[in-house]
């Protein structure tokens, strides 16, 4: 398949498009949380543990999946992904008990996100641009995934009370046919494609590029990296998994859940757009420090004022801006150092430590919830954590950063 005239542009879109599917139903399907506790009667902690494992899987199988997509083609793997995350929309829709609805939403789609989310995706854009507007590409791609929520919440909100949580998870089932009309676009170069098939001959019989993940988890400047997104996993599977529940504790209506869900990913589409502008001009981790930070006083916000439309409205549109304007950086980070030769694979573990936090966030959230009878603990928790990753991308200073020792892989 030749793609080498193709616009890089239309990588980008494609690309938005295809993480729009795979970010919009993941985060916003958490909504339904009490909709299937009254209809099948999973207990809230027993759905808050099958999101955490999805998120856990997502984060497992990410790094696979990256260097699958390397040795295989990205195509491939995308489309193998589609199916699993499809399939198993269809069997948690169909489930009666928490068995098969664990079996389809935290094993099939955890899987199935995993093997078409950010690094495989963002991957192939890095691959199309050169260094000096990579990140920006990076973050209109990036910004797909946040039109992708605000797209569901927004649909899901108006169509679940009306066909129920089993019909909209069918819906958007439904709509994973995007990912088979529009991977071919982010199919790999004819260079690179020369480039795997010289070093498969000259190494045939290792499968994965191993060295290179060795290679980049002894640098420093990496494993702060992941410790920063392991806190980035924890906020987003808490308050996309928690929300619904957070604000039916406070007395609100429903609809101002799916509401601020949604606001958050629309506005995410700007902060996307605006942090990948930034990161090719500043510093990157310097932006992030000031992302986590914002996230910590934000927190910190919802945890002191009374409840009210008016607070879960401005924390969305604050939120919105700081959401997955972090994918953009880390994985610019990532590219920085190591290249774009290995991108999918080192930015799909780094990927693994935002889904560890993710399990914890997710699951967390249900248990503490669950212990004390409210949300103070987890969001404490959250606070602090948000604090940790402000703090650890301090020492990667332009200087530090610029003399990292190590071989672009």
């Amino acid at each position: 398949m030749n793609t080498t005239r193709i616009n890089p542009w239309w990588v980008v879109l494609a690309a938005g498009i295809i993480l729009a599917y795979n970010m919009g139903v993941r985060l916003s399907t958490g909504l339904l949380i009490p909709d299937i506790n009254r209809d099948i009667g999973i207990s809230q902690a027993d759905l808050a543990f099958g999101f955490a494992v999805q998120n856990l899987l997502w984060g497992a199988v990410s790094p696979v999946a990256g260097l699958l997509a390397e040795r295989f083609g990205t195509v491939r793997v995308l489309l193998i992904g589609a199916v699993l995350y499809g399939l198993g929309m269809v069997l948690a829709a169909i489930a009666q008990d928490n068995a098969l609805f664990f079996i389809g939403n935290a094993l099939l789609v955890g899987i199935g996100v995993g093997a078409t989310t950010f690094p495989i995706v963002l991957a192939a854009v890095g691959q199309k641009f050169p260094a000096h507007k990579r990140t920006l590409a990076l973050g209109i791609a990036s910004a797909g995934g946040s039109l992708g929520q605000f797209g569901y919440a927004f649909i899901l909100g108006k169509i679940s009370p009306v066909i129920g949580w089993s019909d909209t998870f069918m819906w958007f089932a439904g709509s994973t046919l995007v990912i088979f009309a529009l991977a071919w676009l982010l199919a790999e170069s004819k260079q690179l494609r020369e480039e795997r098939r010289e070093a498969q001959i000259s190494a045939p019989k290792r499968l994965f590029d191993w060295q290179a993940i060795g290679q980049a988890m002894k640098v420093p400047e990496y494993q702060l990296l992941n410790i920063g997104f392991f806190v980035c996993g924890f906020h987003v599977a808490f308050i996309t998994v928690h929300m619904a529940g957070f604000v039916n504790f406070c007395g609100l209506p429903s609809s101002v859940a799916s509401n601020s869900i949604a606001l958050i990913g629309l506005i995410n589409v700007i902060g996307a757009v605006t942090v990948g502008w930034a990161g090719d001009r500043w510093h990157k981790p310097y932006l992030l420090t000031l992302i986590y930070g914002l996230r910590t006083l934000l927190i910190i916000m919802l945890m002191i004022l009374p409840p009210s439309y008016e607070v879960f409205y401005a924390f969305s549109v604050v939120m919105g801006m700081l959401w997955l304007s972090t994918v953009p950086l880390t994985s610019g980070c990532v590219a920085h150092l190591f290249g774009t030769k290995n991108l999918a694979s080192l930015f799909g573990i780094v990927m693994f430590s935002h889904q560890i936090g993710a399990f914890f966030g997710s699951w967390w959230g249900g248990l503490l919830f669950e212990w004390y009878g409210d949300y103070s603990i987890a969001l404490s928790l959250s606070a602090g954590l948000g604090l940790l990753a402000a703090l650890v991308h301090l020492p990667l200073t332009p200087k530090r950063f610029a003399q990292a020792e190590f071989k672009p892989a």
